[in-house]
């Protein structure tokens, strides 16, 4: 049971606080005076605890306290009702993150919970099952003191999953900011690859425009994933190739890395980092198709995994065709690029 009682409250004990001397007049705020409810809220009081409650808020959302969660990449934010979960018994500042010294940041009349696995994880786990990667966290309360408590300790996980096989394919010219793919996955959260080429194997320079290479130039392309970890995540090239169209599956093609490894029936190609980081590093000898326009379109086939299994890079040793991909195998996107 709640009262709304604040405003005649606080005005009483305003009356009563006030002292006035011969020089100076002393005002002491009341605490629900200091609340700074917004517009839609009113300031009460819960089992003696003033706050801001909903007040004529006839409707309420389905979801818990209004649970509203943001994914991008490997950061992640939880908005909730600042005055449900006031109304229900938590105040803001006993609600925290895994972490207990990441507490929820006040934006209007809702409480945010955020991280970011590449400036502050705030206990953020990271898993794996066959099918998706999963950033997880939960927001919690501190451990309750005192004798008695009339509320329940509150846990609310949130995650942030990326599903397995996601091919596309987006052809651009070789300007020197890359093909850009933007994954839009529903609600589960999105990141970019780009397939950047560089002039040498320093990937200082880049490429810009409609650059004319000649034949048996050695190129040197970098393929990345933004907005992970790279600590964490690793991006593994499993295969790339060029068309003399913009066809990934035209019939004629010349494989330049397969299951991981250079083509053995081209020497120029070499694998300079692959499955170590978020970034991998490949080149070759430029050519032409015989019979075709001078372009040719480059693609590749890449995946994810997480470092942590140190299943994401392998040796090209061996018998390559015996080679088996890692079992770690969560998220698969094919980029393209024109030259």
């Amino acid at each position: 049971m709640f009262f709304m009682e604040c405003p005649l409250l606080c005005l009483a004990i305003l009356l009563f606080m006030k002292t006035t001397t011969t020089t100076t007049t002393t005002t002491t705020m009341a605490p629900c005076q200091i609340l700074n409810c917004a517009l839609d809220e009113v300031r009460t009081k819960i089992n003696g605890v003033y706050g801001c409650g909903c007040g004529c808020i006839t409707t309420r959302s389905q979801n818990i306290y209004d649970a509203i969660e943001t994914c991008s990449g490997s950061t992640a934010s939880l908005s909730l009702s600042r005055c449900e979960l006031f109304e229900a018994g938590y105040s803001a500042d006993v609600l925290h993150l895994n972490d207990p010294n990441c507490k929820g940041e006040l934006q209007n009349n809702r409480l945010v919970f955020s991280f970011d696995s590449k400036v502050n994880m705030c206990g953020t786990t990271l898993e794996n099952n066959s099918t998706h990667i999963v950033f997880k966290n939960n927001v919690g309360t501190t451990d309750l003191t005192g004798e008695i408590s009339r509320t329940d300790a509150l846990n609310i996980t949130f995650s942030c999953v990326y599903p397995l096989i996601q091919n596309i394919s987006m052809p651009t010219t070789i300007e020197g900011i890359g093909g850009v793919i933007s994954k839009y996955l529903s609600t589960e959260g999105s990141y970019q690859i780009t397939m950047i080429p560089y002039t040498d194997a320093t990937f200082q320079f880049p490429l810009f425009g409609n650059v004319t290479l000649e034949v048996n130039h050695q190129m040197y392309i970098a393929v990345q994933v933004d907005q992970f970890d790279s600590t964490q995540i690793g991006l593994v090239l499993d295969s790339c190739w060029a068309t003399p169209f913009n066809q990934i599956d035209y019939s004629v093609r010349w494989d330049l890395i397969s299951n991981e490894c250079p083509n053995p029936n081209d020497g120029t190609v070499a694998v300079l980092q692959n499955g170590v980081s978020t970034t991998s590093y490949f080149s070759f000898r430029m050519f032409k198709f015989t019979g075709f326009s001078n372009k040719i379109y480059l693609h590749c086939q890449v995946h994810l995994c997480l470092l942590q299994t140190g299943n994401c890079a392998q040796p090209c040793t061996g018998d390559l065709s015996r080679r088996r991909r890692a079992v770690d195998f969560y998220d698969s996107a094919v980029i393209s690029m024109e030259f």
